[in-house]
């Protein structure tokens, strides 16, 4: 487990200049906690000397190659235990930039972390919004293929996710997008070549059994919403969400946080989580109305 490396001082100074720092960091107990980083790459969130963290990603070699990597001290594919593999949980806080799109099995990725926090302990997300990227050519996850995954344990990507990842990729630019441009008329990322690459790549992993990392989910913010709606309806989604920050002009992420709650209910859960999920649904919705007033000429 690694300290983080900057003064408590220098931490908040740079975190009030710092959206995204922000919000990847809300709740995150100060000046001293520990908590985990999912596939931090060359890029770990900058953290205060008192807060201790360990690196997660699906495998101890999975940043091979990328220079001034984070060393990860622990693998784990998002199924099964987490609680097991690091052989202890009480968590303050969990932190995952731009990773759950990559997750074969999410629901079971959720339920793993939620599993190793301590009551009140937060999970904090950025994730990719389809319509400003390369995904911009897909259509959203379904709950369908979320529950799938789950009942399958995937611990690898499907070659269902592997080949939309291929095919459908769009060379998109977000500026380009808010500007005005149809991503839907950008040419595929991969060409004409793009269908046979899909196949071939699904293929072969199929047949080797390797990890293929690939865009697994894409989501919009209130795609998003809807999913943890649904997954909370079944009972397969254990968190309750705090707060939600839709994608800014010319950005192509949104933030999410939630927690672990003390309740242990599951219909007061179910209850407080329809709850937050209206309220941030009516949140997103007014921002969004609010924009297209703004854009009306």
């Amino acid at each position: 487990m690694h300290s983080g490396s900057l003064s408590l001082d220098a931490f908040l100074a740079r975190r009030s200049a710092d959206r995204r720092l922000a919000r990847l960091t809300h709740d995150v107990p100060l000046p001293e906690s520990r908590g985990l980083e999912f596939g931090p790459s060359n890029n770990p969130t900058a953290l205060p000397e008192g807060i201790r963290v360990a690196y997660v990603d699906h495998a101890l070699d999975a940043q091979a190659g990328q220079p001034d990597a984070a060393p990860i001290n622990h693998a784990w594919p998002g199924s099964g235990s987490l609680a097991e593999v690091l052989g202890q949980d009480g968590f303050d806080f969990a932190i995952a930039a731009q990773v759950a799109q990559y997750v074969p099995n999410l629901l079971g990725w959720f339920r793993g972390i939620h599993g190793v926090l301590r009551p009140g302990g937060v999970l904090n997300l950025s994730l990719p919004d389809r319509r400003f990227m390369f995904d911009a050519g897909r259509v959203d996850s379904t709950i369908a293929e979320l529950v799938e995954a789950d009942l399958l344990a995937y611990t690898r990507p499907s070659p269902r996710q592997i080949f939309a990842h291929t095919y459908q990729a769009r060379a998109v630019d977000p500026g380009r997008v808010w500007a005005g441009e149809d991503p839907a008329r950008t040419p595929r990322l991969c060409g004409e070549a793009a269908l046979a690459l899909a196949h071939a790549q699904a293929t072969e992993a199929f047949a080797s059994s390797r990890y293929t990392q690939c865009h697994c989910w894409v989501f919009t913010p209130l795609s998003f919403l809807t999913l943890v709606e649904e997954a909370s309806r079944l009972g397969l989604f254990p968190f309750v969400l705090n707060r939600i920050a839709g994608t800014e002009p010319n950005g192509f992420e949104f933030y999410v946080s939630m927690r672990r709650d003390g309740e242990a209910d599951p219909q007061a859960l179910q209850n407080m989580q329809q709850g937050a999920v209206a309220h941030l649904r009516e949140i997103l919705e007014r921002q969004r109305r609010t924009a297209t007033l703004l854009a009306t000429p």
